[in-house]
């Protein structure tokens, strides 16, 4: 007798729908569509804590195998960044562009960089510049949603410049749990 095969792909497309209906019924303006990325009330669906355990998994699963640390952009990405520390065990710090150096921000280590989904790619850029300057290498930028297709543990959308000298540096990459499209596709 032949043994079934278990179809993981379907599995990993429900659960990926499941988790995007979840984001999009509670970070969405009732209205509808989003207009902007602005509008994306990332608290909103990281305060369920089914919504941010699966998230977590998620970008977790993202973070690259030579990761030290990972480090909350700020008090906004503190909640997620936590949450991915538990599921990873990676200590954590949270600094500001102003405080990498001043707040323990590890030199010499390799660290995932956790922002907030609403942050441009300049405040991303200083907070790997600021790292960097402090001594480490962001070798992953996490966030729920990007401005482009999502992915769940492949990278998505361009590469974050490291500053002047970023040839001689390895430039991040922003991995996403979910593109802003998914989202608007998710409303009617």
């Amino acid at each position: 007798m032949a043994e079934p095969s278990f179809p993981v792909d379907d599995v990993r497309s429900r659960r990926h729908a499941e988790l995007l209906a979840d984001i999009a019924a509670s970070a969405i303006p009732h209205r509808g569509h989003l207009t902007d990325l602005l509008e994306f009330a990332e608290m909103r669906a990281l305060q369920r804590p089914s919504v941010l355990r699966r998230v977590a998994a998620d970008l977790g699963a993202a973070v690259p195998p030579d990761t030290t640390r990972l480090v909350a952009a700020g008090w906004p990405a503190a909640v997620l960044a936590t949450a991915i520390s538990l599921h990873t065990g990676l200590p954590l710090t949270v600094v500001t562009p102003d405080d990498a150096s001043a707040t323990g921000a590890p030199s010499a280590a390799a660290v995932a960089l956790v922002v907030p989904s609403t942050a441009a790619d300049a405040e991303v850029q200083a907070h790997v510049e600021a790292l960097a300057q402090a001594g480490a290498r962001v070798n992953a930028v996490l966030s729920v949603l990007a401005d482009g297709p999502g992915s769940t543990g492949a990278p998505s959308g361009t590469p974050v410049s490291a500053g002047a000298d970023a040839s001689a540096r390895p430039r991040p990459v922003r991995v996403s749990v979910l593109g802003l499209e998914e989202l608007h596709s998710a409303r009617p």
